[in-house]
């Protein structure tokens, strides 16, 4: 009976199939002559984290500086390869003389390891971090690790949604850190997200504001006890990490169904999560943004997103007026001081993004002290993801982005 739909779909998956697919990092890289390094690192609190360096690119230029890629939230460093070399921004910086590392956070395919926690068995303590203890603890831990790896003073910096929320959090908290930013790039920055129109995340802030339910419902009374609170929430289904399809099995299925004629439906799931289709991404980059898109979340990252946006402020995790005694001694969670973030920061975003529009980067740039370039993507309906697979960000960010590095290169 099922014999038919296995036969049809193995026939789209070899006439559709993309070249580099089924290739290892390891093999996708060799196949295009970039070496690529796997590095341990392990930070304060245990974790034990994997970064990734392009030390050269083929075409024989010397690195002269140091950049590091840092993904957002649900992805990893492979992000920056997803297009494939020349445009892709791993190859792309290599390109042009840059020692490029990639960022893995702590949850992710290549960081899911811990000193005296299995991420398997010690789900509760494994996965008790926001994004948060990225910023406060990843992020140094590894600019550390490249600094005295390469030797280099300063390094530049990319980050990706999640990956520009921490970088403000590391720089606001742990302000030394500045002095070894050259600059920074801040793709489709997530930080005041009260105005967000993703309905992901707006899912998200309402569960965590379900506290303040009034009703006398018992339906709604019960739901306020248990939904409002996510360590109960987590506790009834055990999603201390946020079930992703990055298992190789499930990884499969979707290589296999995200094809003619369903790249289509796809598309508009991914799209879901980032605002409206665009039309920027080729089709045929899904199988690869499928195999170098997709990792680890602590359901604790989206609780921590949801509280920003019913807040409308940039604070750290909300534990409840007990909590917060013990953890901030306050009963309310402490904001982040932006006024400490002194390297350079570049902004790209768009107003289609449901992440960051233009109303929210003009609150954002009242806190920044250095606001070192403000690019408001000019064609329309890009949106959060085409800062990764747009077919042309080569043109609209990653030359305006190298520009702009060029110019701290020089002055350094």
């Amino acid at each position: 009976m099922f014999r038919p739909i296995v036969i049809v779909t193995c026939l789209i998956y070899l006439v559709q199939a993309h070249p580099d697919e089924r290739l290892s990092t390891k093999q996708f890289m060799a196949k295009y002559g970039y070496p690529i390094e796997d590095h341990s690192v392990t930070t304060q609190d245990g974790y034990i984290l994997t970064a990734q360096r392009i030390p050269h690119s083929p075409n024989g230029q010397k690195p002269t500086r140091v950049v590091l890629l840092v993904h957002g939230m649900g992805g990893k460093g492979a992000n920056y390869l997803i297009l494939g070399p020349p445009d892709a921004l791993a190859f792309y910086m290599s390109d042009r003389g840059y020692d490029v590392w990639l960022f893995n956070a702590r949850g992710t395919e290549l960081s899911r390891k811990h000193k005296t926690l299995n991420p398997n068995r010690d789900r509760k303590k494994f996965w008790n971090f926001s994004w948060n203890e990225i910023a406060l603890f990843d992020l140094p831990a590894t600019i550390d690790y490249i600094v005295r790896k390469t030797g280099a003073d300063k390094l530049f910096y990319v980050g990706h949604s999640q990956g520009t929320t921490s970088c403000l959090i590391m720089l606001s908290e742990v302000p030394e850190i500045n002095d070894r930013i050259s600059a920074a790039a801040l793709l489709a920055p997530a930080v005041f997200l009260n105005l967000t129109k993703s309905p992901i995340l707006t899912a998200a802030s309402k569960l965590a504001g379900l506290a303040q339910v009034t009703s006398k419902s018992p339906l709604n009374l019960w739901m306020a006890v248990y939904f409002s609170k996510p360590k109960r929430l987590l506790g009834m289904f055990n999603w201390y990490e946020l079930p992703m399809p990055n298992s190789p099995m499930l990884n499969n299925i979707l290589l296999s169904l995200c094809r003619p004629p369903m790249d289509d439906l796809c598309l508009d799931i991914v799209y879901l999560i980032g605002g409206p289709t665009s039309g920027l991404v080729d089709k045929s980059i899904v199988p690869m943004a499928l195999k170098f898109g997709i990792s680890g979340i602590a359901s604790k990252q989206i609780f921590h997103y949801g509280q920003v946006i019913l807040s409308g402020e940039f604070k750290k995790y909300d534990y409840g007026s007990k909590g917060n005694l013990k953890m901030y001694n306050n009963t309310k969670p402490p904001l982040y001081q932006l006024h400490n973030v002194r390297a350079p920061m570049a902004l790209f975003y768009s107003v289609e993004d449901p992440f960051g529009n233009n109303l929210m980067m003009e609150k954002l740039k009242i806190f920044l002290p250095n606001v070192a370039l403000d690019n408001q993507m000019s064609l329309p309906n890009w949106n959060h993801l085409d800062f990764i697979l747009a077919r042309n960000l080569r043109q609209e960010v990653h030359e305006p982005l190298y520009e702009l590095f060029k110019k701290y290169t020089d002055e350094l």
